[in-house]
């Protein structure tokens, strides 16, 4: 069984036809997800981008222990490794930046740089913002950056989703011949932002627009924006969402013609969302102007709901209800090849052995920032089960308890009239995190339901 698993940054389920949209069109995953166990209620665990590549690398809820950039434990084995080792051909093509941590364990690694303005670009004027700077994310150099990346390309395959997915055909196209199993891991950082896909996918969302594009938007409570404004951001996005959708097509129509359709799993998944003005808030965390950090926000449903897609050839499509988490692909993926997983993993296998569903042994799902970049500030902590959603605002937000039967928005902030259940809803947060191994100082940081906040918070935080 070869494995193919497909990652797409920033990728909110409920912008999939599959999930439910019924505006924005992806036809192609939408018929991968018609062949797929469609997991429903997968969730973010570490967040955001970094932080969940090392969760689905080592199967386990790095949050507790790692920083953003820390060197791998080499005690705790990567799936790329393990899959090596079990006799798998190993491949990485990716344009997500902070991918250059994920090499080890791969035969065959393709960085495709210049994603977000990445890199140094040379040669013309300052290109003109398509918004009032005060809008736009800083800084206006990265801005500057993007626009004349933008400005070189001649048409849609210039587009990085464009050039990774070619590069992961060219690289399934290679294998023709081949006898070995392959492990191929395609990681594009779109449709994460800026949102520049070619104009007609945005017209076909939001034809005749002409204001303020936020295509890179301010990370901030959202009143800096008009409601039109919004909702282009949202059409630019939904733009974006559909250009991946046709690239992710092109792969798997490499994958169809090749002949390794039937031999291949493919798991198609996420890290996060983003903030559209849900909840009164744009982006991942509020930045201030100087580009730092200065509060990080609760992970609601909209940020932290992702989809997760597992295709086995034989296994019957279906969808499942079950919790599950990025920590769970490993032992997964390990499961339907039949290798042990290794036992430090903390993730379960979704599909074990791969023509049935696990039982449903887990009935939550954890979200957070990392606990040890700042060890003495609490960040937002989100536990969710299928009743409830207990915020643990930590330093930086207000606690919060919503009752997501009755208000699957969450949108009513109920701590105050049901605080008995909010906290056992803490009782139970700090028990899973004791079960996750969290380091004692950052348990104890977080044994109290309502803690005194701190009032000498670092300027700068990271995520």
């Amino acid at each position: 069984m070869n494995i193919l698993l497909v990652i797409s940054d920033s990728l909110r389920a409920d912008y999939l036809g599959c999930y439910g949209s019924d505006w924005v069109r992806t036809p192609h995953i939408d018929v991968l997800s018609r062949r797929s166990v469609s997991f429903r209620r997968c969730y973010s665990a570490s967040f955001p981008t970094g932080p969940m590549r090392r969760d689905l690398h080592s199967g386990r809820f790095t949050f507790l222990y790692t920083s953003w950039r820390e060197e791998w434990d080499p005690d705790h084995p990567v799936l790329a490794e393990i899959m090596s080792e079990a006799g798998f051909r190993t491949a990485m093509i990716t344009d997500t930046p902070s991918n250059g941590a994920c090499r080890r364990g791969f035969d065959h690694f393709h960085l495709i740089e210049g994603q977000a303005g990445a890199g140094v670009v040379t040669g013309g004027g300052e290109p003109d913002l398509p918004a009032d700077p005060r809008k736009l994310r800083v800084p206006m150099e990265r801005l500057s950056r993007i626009l004349k990346v933008e400005s070189s390309w001649s048409g849609e395959e210039d587009r990085f989703v464009a050039q990774t997915m070619r590069a992961a055909s060219r690289w399934l196209e290679s294998r023709h011949g081949e006898e070995d199993p392959f492990f191929l891991c395609v990681d594009t950082f779109d449709p994460h932002e800026p949102w520049n896909p070619p104009r007609f996918y945005i017209d076909r969302y939001d034809p005749g627009y002409s204001g303020d594009e936020l295509f890179e938007p301010a990370y901030e409570p959202a009143g800096y924006a008009s409601q039109a404004e919004i909702d282009h951001m949202r059409c630019m996005y939904a733009g974006e969402v559909s250009l991946v959708d046709r690239w992710v097509g092109h792969l798997l129509e490499t994958l169809r013609q090749s002949g390794l359709d039937g031999e291949t799993c493919v798991i198609l998944t996420s890290d996060h969302g983003f903030y559209h003005g849900e909840h009164g808030l744009i982006g991942k965390v509020q930045l201030d102007r100087e580009g730092r950090i200065v509060r990080r926000w609760p992970l609601y449903d909209t940020i932290s709901h992702v989809p997760l897609l597992v295709k086995v050839p034989g296994v019957a499509a279906r969808t499942s209800d079950i919790f599950c988490q990025p920590p769970d692909i490993m032992p997964t993926v390990l499961g339907i090849c039949g290798i042990e997983v290794p036992e430090k993993v903390q993730g379960r296998p979704l599909l074990s052995p791969p023509d049935r569903e696990v039982s449903d042994d887990r009935s939550w799902a954890l979200s957070s920032y990392t606990y040890c970049q700042d060890d003495s500030v609490r960040p937002p902590t989100s536990l969710r089960t299928k009743d409830y959603l207990y915020v643990y605002g930590g330093d930086e937000w207000p606690s919060e308890y919503y009752d997501v039967k009755e208000d699957p928005a969450e949108g009513r902030n109920l701590i105050r009239e049901r605080e008995e259940e909010a906290e056992d809803a803490h009782r139970i947060l700090v028990s899973l995190l004791k079960r996750l191994d969290c380091p004692k100082k950052s348990l104890d940081l977080r044994s109290d339901f309502e803690p005194a906040k701190r009032t000498d918070l670092p300027l700068q935080r990271i995520l």
